[in-house]
């Protein structure tokens, strides 16, 4: 490890005194609403008051229920409906500035199972770092972020395949590329093993030590873990019952004369205390504005903290800095004014559409498991259709067939993403919040990322069942049939995307019918236009089924297609012309059709666009 070693002594910290920034908060006050038609309000925060200072490690601990996350959110920006001031190096806290400088790790974070490591720390360096930051200067930064986590062994790995640890560093890696003053973890020690847990909480303290601010939760930690931990502040039911070092605690409980006894862990005694006797907790350390006890912080310096902590994975945790952007005043002041990410759109685009693609290569048992479904569907559809369309006898059989082809390429596009795209929120909203890139830069690559594999699936049952069912063999008419059911599974696909982005995965199957049942009822296969209520019909116009259909009708009857074979002594439908007349399809164009698909497909784009957008703004 000599070659690619970081010593803290040969070069200077990464976080100077100037970019350091020291959070707090008073009368933080938060509440929410008990139940749908209960007018009461439960309180979470009550006049919540604390400081988290740079350079620390400051671990939020409390019993379960006591507020702990809801402050996380509080702090972060993740929730903004809430009443107090909080503050940054003494100023009032600027949301869209502050968010700009700090992140933000949940916990249950997710990450591209597909990547390996240092592939997904390539994506996140061209995501997070702007155009100012050389290619040679962000694979140093990756190249230093994998030694400094201890995963240089695994860097090759892919995500799916690391320890539960390793994929908690490579979490807390993402979001270091950029070197953010400020980080918030909610329980990175949730899930690992006592180990485990020590390596964790050893290297935020190394972060801590660069002058960063790192402010996490715990649920209960162990007294090994406390040996790393700068600052301690004890939430019990929205209130403060301490804050100050860990050394401190017994003198604390010796100042309301109560005797920790020997041996016992002082952060669990203070967590049953405040099980017992919270007011009294509360009111010595005055909610969090009794700042007495913050004597003898950051007294370890990091050789000790090695000697306590002693470790083959771990090098000393350091990372370069990174060169400012040039600007001169007139950008500086618009960086103030606006919500920036430090990439541009098309940018965010190519990237993330890149990693889409890479992901679904390296996992392509989904696509072939569809793929096989078309396929399969195809010959079971053109074997129990054979041959029918060269016939006028079977002229409606010909019509169920292309009724049903709708209803399967639908189905299926539509099911596919009301599945898929729901499981890809929770790391989406960690990434979003964490400014990588804008809701439309995502969707949009989805989107893109998707459609090649519904366009293979699509064009594959098309060949298939067009030719079987004997269908006119004309070039013309076969790519119109393609054409069709291509834009009846985009449209699909984007409707899909819509259910999607509105419900998690549980509730987006319950609501998917709803979705398209009545695109499926107005279909006019179900129910013909002449024959519905007046105020009904504008739907058959709203249903892309409807447009499909009368698409797939003019591709195989219309057309100027001449007078059909009949096998029987009397057909009905020997001129294709009377089908379509009979269907109320015969003044229809192809054009029309045409026209109308791209319309339907813009609103559902938009409407899928703005329900994204909201989504990401929202915890659920």
């Amino acid at each position: 490890m000599a070659s690619e070693s970081i010593s803290l002594e040969t070069t200077s910290t990464s976080l100077t005194e100037d970019s350091s920034l020291n959070i707090s908060f008073e009368n933080l006050n938060y509440t929410v609403r008990q139940g749908i038609f209960n007018r009461g309000r439960k309180v979470i925060l009550n006049n919540l008051s604390g400081t988290f200072n740079s350079g620390e490690l400051t671990v939020i601990v409390g019993q379960s229920g006591a507020g702990k996350s809801t402050l996380m959110d509080i702090l972060a920006g993740y929730r903004n409906e809430t009443q107090g001031k909080i503050y940054v190096n003494g100023r009032i806290r600027t949301i869209k500035w502050f968010r700009r400088r700090s992140c933000y790790i949940l916990q249950d974070d997710k990450v591209q199972d597909m990547l390996t490591i240092e592939e997904s720390l390539t994506i996140a360096a061209e995501l997070k770092l702007g155009n100012h930051i050389s290619k040679e200067q962000k694979t140093r930064r990756i190249r230093e972020i994998i030694t400094a986590l201890g995963l240089r062994e695994v860097r090759g790995t892919r995500a799916a395949q690391l320890s539960g640890g390793q994929r908690k560093r490579l979490a807390i890696g993402l979001e270091l590329i950029c070197d953010p003053p400020v980080m918030f973890l909610d329980e990175p020690t949730s899930g690992l093993d006592s180990s485990t847990s020590k390596q964790m909480v050893y290297m935020l303290q190394m972060l801590a030590h660069q002058g960063r601010t790192v402010v996490v939760t715990m649920h209960q930690p162990s007294a090994a873990l406390l040996q790393m931990v700068d600052r301690l502040y004890a939430v019990v039911a929205g209130q403060c019952a301490y804050m100050g070092s860990v050394d401190n605690l017994i003198p604390f409980f010796e100042n309301l004369h109560l005797n920790c006894p020997q041996f016992h862990n002082p952060v669990d005694f203070l967590i049953e205390i405040c099980g017992e006797q919270p007011d009294k907790l509360i009111n010595n350390i005055e909610n969090g504005r009794d700042l007495q006890w913050l004597h003898n912080i950051s007294n370890k310096t990091d050789d000790k903290l090695l000697e306590i902590f002693k470790t083959d994975l771990y090098e000393k945790v350091f990372l370069t800095a990174l060169p400012p952007p040039k600007e001169d005043p007139t950008s500086k002041v618009l960086l103030a004014l606006k919500s920036t990410y430090s990439t541009s759109s098309w940018k965010q685009f190519t990237t993330l559409t890149r990693r889409a693609l890479l992901s679904a290569w390296r996992d392509p048992h989904f696509t072939l498991i569809m793929t096989g479904i078309h396929c399969a569907m195809a010959l079971f559809v053109g074997v129990l259709f054979f041959n029918i369309g060269e016939d006028a006898k079977h002229s409606i059989d010909n019509y169920n067939f292309l009724s049903y082809s709708l209803m399967f390429v639908m189905f299926t596009a539509f099911s596919a993403v009301s599945i898929r795209f729901p499981l890809q929120f929770p790391m989406v909203k960690r990434e979003h919040f964490n400014r990588w890139y804008t809701p439309g830069a995502y969707y949009a690559s989805t989107l893109v990322a998707a459609l090649p594999a519904q366009t293979v699936c699509t064009l594959c049952y098309s060949c298939i069942a067009y030719w079987l069912t004997g269908q006119p063999p004309e070039i013309v008419r076969f790519g119109s049939f393609c054409v069709i059911l291509l834009m009846v599974s985009y449209t699909a696909l984007c409707v899909g995307l819509l259910n999607g982005s509105l419900f998690d995965i549980k509730h987006a199957m319950i609501f998917g019918p709803l979705f398209i049942t009545p695109f499926t009822v107005f279909s006019g296969f179900f129910l013909h236009l002449p024959d519905s209520p007046a105020f009904f019909r504008w739907l058959f116009h709203a249903s892309f089924l409807k447009h499909g259909l009368v698409g797939l009708c003019i591709t195989i009857f219309g057309m100027g297609r001449s007078r059909l074979p009949c096998s029987e002594l009397y057909c009905h439908y020997t001129y294709p012309r009377f089908l379509l007349k009979d269907f109320g399809m015969l003044n229809e164009q192809y054009s029309v059709v045409i026209l109308a698909f791209t319309g339907i497909l813009s609103v559902v784009i938009l409407s899928t666009y703005i329900s994204l957008k909201i989504r990401l703004k929202c915890k659920w």
